[in-house]
């Protein structure tokens, strides 16, 4: 008996040594990188949780908020997950409001806006092609001849259809696109323009067309210097220039304020290329229709939200993003059947995030959200957030989906050292940056995880691409040999 016992000690002791050491391993490679002198002002935030056991084993200022950048965009994906399904798709219904005798429709047809982001995405190309489905329902209705108007509704969302919190100065680029009721082609637009010795505008070209859209130039003009600043005006719309120039031309891709006339322009384009169907542009042609000739045409299914999120997430795009809060919060709005769509709906959609990651067993406390992308720096939650929230998304599965089946692999995010480790295609990961920002939260192994992880970097002293590389080598310290 006694021998028995000692036995079970020893063994005992065996099991809890190991995992000491397993714990003060982890622990270790933490210091280590929190010791780096870069880090020596920065806010910083580490946790690695054992997902086996549900327990941290090892962390640094684990509940101190930090910005988090574009790791807000897990947070998001997961709530869609949850609340709106892996196969949810966003619908847009095409309306003819006419009349239609023997092939000759008179009216409007009418694009309804539903916050579908990926309509037209040049990042989903094998999705269907709303402008396609148009003509192609046309046909099958045995239309031949469409005198009328290209309508696109964008009333869906209310106006800013950016968030308040993001900076104006974002808004102008690719990656400040606003999210509309009817977005399309990404709501971006390659923009052509040559400015004169005075800065003055004397060409300007737009593509894909966006009819009413203009670039006004406050530019100076300078002997030597080139410097250009562009925003956007929402109400002229017009991309506006600042700066100085010495009279050049320029050529880059910005956000499209008024996405809804570039769709209009890419169904009346086709109908005009189609050679079986006669269109006669005529803006006047449905009035007087009363709403019970409305009929609907086709209605467009975006992917299923599996590959929205995957999309997103790989290419951290805040459009697609902030789209799904959105959706969100036009779920919660609609349960409560009011008629028009509040301009607090990003509110409402964070307010609903949040209960739900509560009722997930995910404390929202220490969560500031502002938008669903992290664009905005008022976004901030410690790591030991972000722990409690991959620790849960580890463990649920919606229809067969986890989040970690969506993520991408670590490859060439976090700096040369993982990059060329075998680790990166085991580690998946979510990456977030902006200025003096730099922040990741993922799992390892990526096919079936035993550990998550949150490292969340504010004011650091070196360059980004140093502090991708110190975060990779810490990556690399902490699974190797497990």
């Amino acid at each position: 008996m006694n021998r028995t016992i000692t036995i079970l000690s020893t063994l005992l002791v065996t099991l809890v040594s190991a995992w000491q050491l397993h714990a003060d391993t982890a622990q270790e490679a933490v210091d280590k990188f929190v010791a780096n002198s870069t880090l020596r002002y920065a806010s910083v935030g580490v946790t690695v949780i054992d997902l086996d056991s549900a327990k941290t084993i090892a962390s640094y200022r684990p509940e101190q908020a930090n910005i988090t950048a574009s790791t807000m965009k897990t947070v998001v994906s997961s709530a869609a997950l949850g609340m709106l399904g892996p196969h949810f798709r966003f619908e847009t219904p095409v309306y003819l409001d006419g009349t239609v005798e023997d092939g000759h429709f008179k009216g409007n047809i009418v694009i309804r806006g539903t916050g579908d982001p990926t309509l037209g995405s040049v990042f989903l190309p094998c999705q269907a092609n709303i402008v396609d489905e148009i003509v192609a329902a046309l046909r099958a209705r045995g239309i031949t001849w469409v005198e009328g108007a290209v309508i696109g509704d964008d009333s869906l969302y209310a106006y800013p259809f950016f968030d308040e919190a993001w900076d104006v100065g974002d808004l102008a680029y690719g990656y400040g696109t606003a999210v509309h009721g009817l977005s399309y082609h990404d709501n971006l637009v390659t923009v052509g323009y040559t400015l004169d010795s005075r800065g003055r505008v004397s060409q300007s070209s737009f593509t894909p067309d966006v009819p009413g859209m203009k670039v006004v130039s406050r530019c100076r003009g300078s002997r030597g210097r080139n410097a250009i600043t562009p925003y956007l005006n929402y109400s002229v719309p017009a991309l506006v220039l600042t700066g100085e120039t010495t009279g050049k031309s320029y050529k880059d891709t910005y956000a499209n304020p008024i996405p809804a006339p570039m769709l209009e322009d890419s169904v009346e384009r086709a109908l005009l290329r189609a050679t079986d169907i006669r269109y006669t542009p005529d803006i006047e042609a449905s009035e007087g229709t009363q709403a019970s000739t409305r009929t609907l045409l086709v209605v467009h299914k975006s992917p299923e939200l599996t590959e929205i999120i995957t999309s997103l997430l790989d290419r951290s795009d805040n459009m697609f993003a902030h789209a799904l809060l959105r959706a969100i919060g036009t779920r919660e709005w609609e349960v409560k059947d009011q008629e028009h769509m509040p301009s607090n709906l990003d509110a409402i959609g964070v307010a609903a995030v949040k209960r739900w990651l509560e009722q997930q067993g995910v404390s929202a406390e220490s969560l500031f959200m502002r938008d669903g992308s992290g664009l905005a720096r008022a976004n901030k939650a410690p790591v030991n957030f972000f722990g409690d929230l991959l620790t849960m998304m580890a463990h649920r599965r919606f229809d067969g989906v986890r989040l970690c089946d969506l993520m991408p692999k670590a490859a060439g995010r976090a700096g040369n050292t993982l990059k060329s480790n075998p680790l990166s295609d085991l580690i998946v990961l979510k990456s977030g940056s902006m200025r003096h920002v730099q922040c990741y939260v993922g799992y390892y192994p990526a096919e079936e995880p035993h550990y998550a992880f949150a490292v969340l970097v504010n004011n650091f002293t070196c360059s980004q691409a140093g502090i991708r590389e110190q975060i990779g080598t810490f990556l690399c310290n902490l699974f190797e040999g497990k």
